[in-house]
């Protein structure tokens, strides 16, 4: 028999053994790289225009709003936006990698010409969705309401898009939260309805997190007249309407649909403006994405409109052109 006692382990000069060594910045952005990233999520004080598509087409859903969107931002405000060069690259079929070209071509542009950029997609990791982020001048809901409507008339030369399905705009961004849902509400509503005052006793407050966790597109928003908008005087004149209030939900658990549809007509003057779910004047249009909640008002328009969704827009625009033909 050998001797009893068993070898030490080779000693590797480290004090802590097989501890892992604790890495990062608790959670906290602090390079520029992890910085850009955060620029690529949606934030508070953003606007833009969700877009849906077919399922595992984002990349080639991405190329065509992008050539529609720019195709529009020439004809409504006469702005012809410079192409990037991999823009007009074909053969990238991910998302991922789309995004990246796109991100790519902007890091390598100068300041003023970031300045000139009115579109920005943003990453979603959600199958058959996108973000387009807007700036100033476009309004995301006339932006959107002008394309449906001329693919509802068939109007000449627009282009068509065969992957892109339903353009949803999105007016104010904030957080999804209890208190980040009524602000956005308010801001969003307020041009629209008469809303109930808050009261300290009423109005959820931010949480220190949450105020902890600003986003460096706030500030931009507020120099640049975007989501912004204050609550209109009380002398204000309102004229009596309907309404009807349509969430969608994605990867988000904290808020449930019930719960928003309940706390953001608990907001409404409701002797001026009545619940019609059937045929309202207004839809307020609320998207909740993970820890972002965006909101808009459509008018009546809207369903006329197919909820906005191109592919059924040029489906209906066919039929009505075969009509007339016969």
């Amino acid at each position: 028999m050998t001797g009893g006692k068993r070898k030490d382990a080779p000693s590797s000069g480290q004090q802590n053994g097989g501890k892992k060594k604790k890495t990062g910045n608790s959670g906290k952005w602090k390079t520029p790289h992890h910085q850009g990233k955060q620029l690529d999520l949606i934030q508070p004080g953003d606007q833009g225009i969700w877009v849906t598509c077919a399922r595992h087409k984002e990349a080639k859903a991405l190329r065509e709003v992008s050539q529609l969107f720019s195709q529009y931002l020439e004809k409504m405000y006469g702005i012809k936006e410079t192409e990037d060069a991999g823009s007009e690259d074909g053969d990238v079929d991910d998302i991922e990698a789309a995004v990246q070209k796109e991100v790519a071509a902007l890091s390598s542009k100068d300041k003023s010409d970031d300045e000139h950029r009115y579109f920005t997609p943003v990453k979603m990791n959600v199958d058959c969705l996108l973000f387009v982020r807007t700036k100033a001048p476009i309004e995301p809901l006339e932006f959107a309401r002008r394309i449906c409507a001329d693919a509802k008339a068939r109007e000449p030369g627009q282009l068509k898009c065969r992957y892109v399905n339903r353009l949803t705009p999105v007016t104010v961004i904030g957080k999804a939260s209890e208190a980040g849902l009524l602000d956005v509400a308010r801001k969003a509503l307020s041009p629209i309805f008469k809303l109930i005052p808050p009261t300290e006793t009423t109005a959820p407050k931010e949480t220190e997190k949450e105020k902890s966790e600003s986003s460096p597109n706030e500030e931009q928003a507020k120099s640049e007249g975007k989501a912004v908008a204050t609550e209109e005087p009380e002398t204000r004149e309102y004229k009596p309407s309907t309404f009807a209030i349509r969430p969608q939900i994605r990867n988000h658990s904290n808020l449930k649909r019930d719960q928003v549809i309940v706390q953001t007509a608990g907001l409404v003057d409701q002797a001026f403006h009545k619940v019609n779910l059937t045929s309202p004047d207004y839809v307020i249009l609320i998207d909740i994405y993970q820890t972002a909640c965006g909101m808009s008002v459509v008018g009546r328009d809207w369903e006329e409109l197919k909820k906005y969704n191109l592919s059924e827009l040029y489906g209906v625009s066919t039929d009505e052109a075969k009509e007339k033909d016969s």
